[in-house]
C-alpha cells in the first residue's frame, strides 16, 4: 500500500492511528505489529510479500538467537552469522536477478509457469517481495551488531517482528538499525507536540509527492518514454530536470510521511535528505542524500574493508567497492552499475590529497556546478532504460541533433505543450530544493517567546498547509496515481 493512496490516507491512516493513540501503553506494540500485518496484507500480492518478508525476518531471529545461545563458542557464533546472513543475500540476490530487465515487479513468465508456486509468481511472472531489499540490510546490520556484542538478541519474538516488518519504513526506509528503534519500542508514547508535529510533516511529504513530484514527472515520463529519434536537445534537458525534481521530492516526499507516522508514534527515526541539490561536491551529496543508505554502507562495508586496505590506492579501492554495491542494491542492471560507479569515482578522487586540493582551491559556484553535473549525468543512467538510450540521451544533452525525426503526439504527450501546472510544479520544486522554506523555521523560533504572537503562527501555519493537501488530493483525484520511484528498489 503506498502512503498517497486515497485508502491510506483516509482509511488505513485515521484508523490505526485512533486505535493506535486510545490504546493503553502495553498495548501499542501489539497495534502496530497488527498494522504491519494489514498494511502488507492491503498490498498487492499480499500473500507472496508477507511470505518472503516473514522468511527473512525468522532467518534473522533465528540466526540472532543461535549467536546468543553459542556466544561463548566463538566458531559456532561466527558461522552462524555467516550463514544468516548469506541466506540472507541470496534471497535478495535470487529476486534481483530475476528482475533484470524489467520496470515493474515481474519477470520470467517462463519460470512461473513451471513451478506454479503462488509465493513466488503470479500470471505475469515472479513478484519482488515489498522492501525486501530495506529488510535484508536492516537484517543483516541486526545480525552483525548481535555477533559483535554491540546489541543483546532480542527475546520478545513481537517486538522483533514489529522492527523488521514496521510499516512506515519497510517500503521505502529510512534504514534503521535496531540499535537505534530498541529502547524507542520499549516506552511507546507520543505527547501533543509530537503527534502535532508528526501529522504537519505527513502533510508536508503528501503535498511533495502529490502536488510536485507527480506533476512534474509526468514530463520527465514523457521524455524518458519517447523514441530516441523524438528527443531534441530542449527536450533532453527538460526531462532531466524534471526527473532530478521528480525522485527527490518523491523519495523525500516518502521519507517525510514515514518519518512523520512514526513521530506520531511516539518514534524517531533518522532523517533520510538533507538538501542534496545544494552539495559542495559528490562526498558532500552522499551526507545529503539518502543518509541512511550512506551510514549503512560506510558502518557495515567501508570501514570493515579500511581496516584491510591495500597499501596503494587502497582507501579509493575501497570506495569503488562500496558504490559498486550501492549500483547493485538498487538492481542487477548495468545502467545501476554505470551510476554507482561513476559516484565511486568521483568520491574516490575526492579522498585523494590532489582532489582535495582542487576542490579547496575552486570556488563554491564551481564546486557547485561541478556537483550538479556529475549527479546528472548519473541521474541519466539511473533513469534510462539501457546504456544505449542513456549515451544518446547525453548526446542530445549537448546538442547532438543527428537523426532527430518528428514523432506523432501521440507517443509525445503531453510534449510539446507545457502546461502552467508543470512549470508551477517545477518552479516550487526547484525552491524546495534549497534551504529556502528554512525561514519559516526561523519565524517559529522568533515566536517561541511570544505566545500570542506564536500560536497565530502555527494557526496560520496549519491552515496553509492544509489548504494545500486539500489542492493535492483534488490533483490526486483529477489525476492517475503515481507510485513511489524507490518502492521497486
Amino acid at each position: 500500500m503506498d502512503f498517497t493512496t486515497l485508502e491510506f490516507i483516509f482509511v488505513f491512516l485515521p484508523i490505526f492511528l485512533a486505535v493506535y493513540l486510545l490504546s493503553k501503553q502495553p498495548w501499542r506494540l501489539h497495534v502496530i505489529l497488527a498494522a504491519n500485518g494489514l498494511f502488507i496484507l492491503a498490498s498487492p500480492y499480499p500473500k507472496a510479500n508477507l511470505f518472503w518478508l516473514s522468511i527473512v525476518s525468522i532467518i534473522t531471529y533465528t540466526t540472532g538467537l543461535f549467536i546468543d545461545i553459542n556466544r561463548q563458542k566463538g566458531s559456532i557464533a561466527k558461522l552462524a552469522a555467516w550463514t544468516g546472513i548469506l541466506s540472507i543475500l541470496f534471497t535478495l540476490s535470487a529476486f534481483k536477478a530475476l528482475a533484470i530487465g524489467v520496470g515493474d515487479r515481474y519477470t520470467n513468465l517462463y519460470f512461473c509457469e513451471k513451478l506454479e508456486n503462488l509465493f513466488l509468481c503470479n500470471a505475469r511472472g515472479f513478484i519482488v517481495p515489498l522492501g525486501i531489499s530495506y529488510i535484508t540490510f536492516q537484517s543483516i546490520s541486526y545480525i552483525i551488531d548481535v555477533f559483535k556484542n554491540q546489541i543483546p538478541h532480542e527475546k520478545n519474538p513481537i517486538k522483533f517482528i514489529t522492527y523488521t516488518l514496521y510499516f512506515p519504513k519497510l517500503i521505502s526506509g529510512p534504514i534503521v538499525n535496531y540499535k537505534n528503534i530498541n529502547k524507542q519500542l520499549q516506552v511507546l508514547g507520543a505527547g501533543v507536540d509530537d503527534i502535532a508535529a508528526g501529522l504537519r510533516r505527513i502533510l508536508v511529504g503528501i503535498i511533495k509527492r502529490i502536488l510536485i513530484a507527480n506533476q512534474v514527472g509526468i514530463v520527465a515520463n514523457a521524455v524518458f518514454n519517447m523514441p530516441q529519434s523524438g528527443i531534441t536537445p530542449k527536450y533532453a534537458w527538460l526531462g532531466l530536470l524534471a526527473y532530478s525534481i521528480q525522485i527527490y521530492l518523491d523519495f523525500s516526499g516518502y521519507s517525510d510521511i514515514a518519518i512523520g507516522l512514526a513521530r506520531v508514534m511516539g518514534i524517531k527515526l533518522p532523517e533520510n535528505f538533507n538538501y542534496p541539490y545544494i552539495a559542495q561536491s559528490i562526498t558532500d551529496f552522499w551526507r545529503r542524500w539518502h543518509i541512511t543508505l550512506s551510514i549503512w554502507f560506510r558502518e557495515y562495508i567501508f570501514f570493515p574493508l579500511e581496516r584491510k586496505r591495500f597499501k596503494f590506492f587502497g582507501r579509493q579501492m575501497n570506495i569503488l567497492i562500496v558504490f559498486l554495491l550501492t549500483g547493485l542494491w538498487h538492481g542487477f542492471n548495468f545502467n545501476f552499475i554505470i551510476w554507482g560507479l561513476i559516484h565511486g569515482v568521483f568520491i574516490a578522487f575526492e579522498s585523494t590529497d590532489g582532489g582535495r586540493k582542487w576542490l579547496n582551491k575552486i570556488s563554491r559556484p564551481i564546486r557547485h556546478i561541478y556537483t550538479l553535473v556529475i549527479v546528472l549525468t548519473g541521474w541519466v543512467f539511473f533513469r534510462s532504460p539501457d546504456t544505449d538510450f542513456a549515451f544518446s540521451f547525453i548526446g542530445k544533452l549537448l546538442g547532438n541533433t543527428k537523426n532527430i525525426s518528428q514523432v506523432p503526439f501521440s507517443i509525445t504527450t503531453p510534449l510539446p505543450f507545457i502546461e502552467p501546472t508543470f512549470i508551477l510544479a517545477i518552479s516550487v520544486g526547484i525552491i524546495s530544493s534549497i534551504p529556502f522554506f528554512s525561514i519559516f523555521t526561523i519565524l517559529k523560533e522568533k515566536f517561541l517567546k511570544k505566545p500570542a504572537a506564536f500560536m497565530a503562527y502555527q494557526i496560520f501555519q496549519d491552515v496553509i498547509l492544509i489548504l494545500i493537501f486539500i489542492v493535492s488530493i483534488a490533483a490526486q483525484l483529477a489525476g492517475s496515481f503515481a507510485p513511489n520511484i524507490y518502492a521497486r528498489f
